[in-house]
């Protein structure tokens, strides 16, 4: 009887999955680096536990949370517009991720980010060009609606003049939209192309066209527009509510316009992605404004470290945490992550 010989795979070394809990590893222990340094600064304000208004921090907590969580919802409504479907936590998850990569990841945070969620969502079925869609369009809608919303809330709070401050809006807002246009009607493209010299008329109008074809693929109806613009407006409702909440906490009263201009300078610092997630320079912007208002400086630093913990800091750790289980999540498709 002939001996049964066994085929023997050769062992794969797995650098795949050493490379990605080094990467977890690295960024929570830059995160546990930090959190030392946070509270040793909440001891020296003098403030004791028991000042602290445990309500309204659970208010902060949950709000901090829900504004990441309908910025994913911006995500899959966008997807939807590109006709991909996909689980609610599914998006969600490669959502909390991101975020993490983006606000914890020195210097090419945010283009990693970005590459990290056009990646998944690809590994899921999603087309290149709707997931780029989805991850690009989110940031763009977000970033608009901040600038309009922020530039009328300084106008109502009186520290820009109302003069400067619509104007600014009303570009803005309005500009985006006749760009939206000017780029989903090859018409409109094509006559733009004519004042293109000569010579590269003819491809600069075959790549116009194909970019137009490609957007208006992808055009929401005005209603849908309503649900992304609202969207976007209840993420950033909510992320103020946090900052809100965070003062309440410490029981202090805080002007409304000190509280507008020290929101927008925070979310300022982190969109020039100097530091990760505005390290520094978010933390002494609000601490500044808060200070300037009148504000107690042992309240005032409460106040920032509370808000940066929960939107920057708590946020990244849970990233983290579901950046390091996903690729166990996805080969199990019944959970639905």
């Amino acid at each position: 009887m002939a001996a049964i010989g066994w085929a023997h795979k050769p062992a794969v070394f797995p650098w795949r999955a050493i490379l990605h809990w080094a990467v977890v590893g690295a960024a929570l222990g830059w995160v546990a680096w930090r959190i030392p340094d946070m509270v040793s600064q909440f001891t020296a304000t003098g403030v004791h536990l028991d000042r602290v208004e445990w309500g309204w921090l659970l208010v902060a907590v949950l709000s901090g949370a829900g504004a990441l969580a309908v910025y994913g919802e911006l995500h899959r409504q966008l997807l939807v517009v590109g006709g991909a479907e996909l689980p609610a936590g599914t998006v969600q998850g490669i959502n909390f991720a991101q975020n993490a990569v983006s606000t914890t990841v020195p210097v090419v945070g945010g283009a990693g980010s970005l590459g990290y969620g056009i990646t998944q969502l690809r590994k899921r079925g999603v087309t290149g060009p709707v997931a780029a869609w989805s991850v690009l369009m989110a940031g763009l809608i977000t970033t608009v609606t901040l600038i309009v919303i922020g530039a009328l809330a300084l106008a109502i709070a009186g520290s820009v003049p109302a003069a400067v401050a619509v104007p600014i809006a009303v570009v803005v807002g309005f500009g985006t939209f006749g760009a939206w246009q000017l780029l989903t009607r090859p018409a409109v493209l094509r006559a733009v192309v004519r004042l293109v010299p000569r010579r590269w008329a003819s491809q600069a109008e075959s790549a116009a066209v194909a970019l137009s074809d490609n957007v208006a693929s992808m055009r929401p109806s005005g209603r849908r527009w309503l649900v992304l613009v609202g969207t976007a407006l209840l993420s950033w409702v909510l992320d103020f509510v946090t900052l809100v909440a965070s003062v309440l906490s410490v029981d202090v009263e805080v002007p409304w316009a000190a509280l507008v201009v020290g929101f927008l300078i925070v979310q300022g610092s982190i969109a020039l992605q100097i530091l990760p997630g505005g390290a520094g320079l978010a933390e002494t912007g609000l601490l500044g404004v808060l200070l300037s208002a009148g504000i107690a400086a042992a309240p005032a630093g409460v106040i920032v470290l509370f808000y940066r913990a929960i939107t920057w800091l708590g946020l990244a750790v849970v990233g983290w945490a579901v950046y390091a289980v996903m690729p166990r999540l996805r080969r199990r498709p019944e959970l639905a992550f």
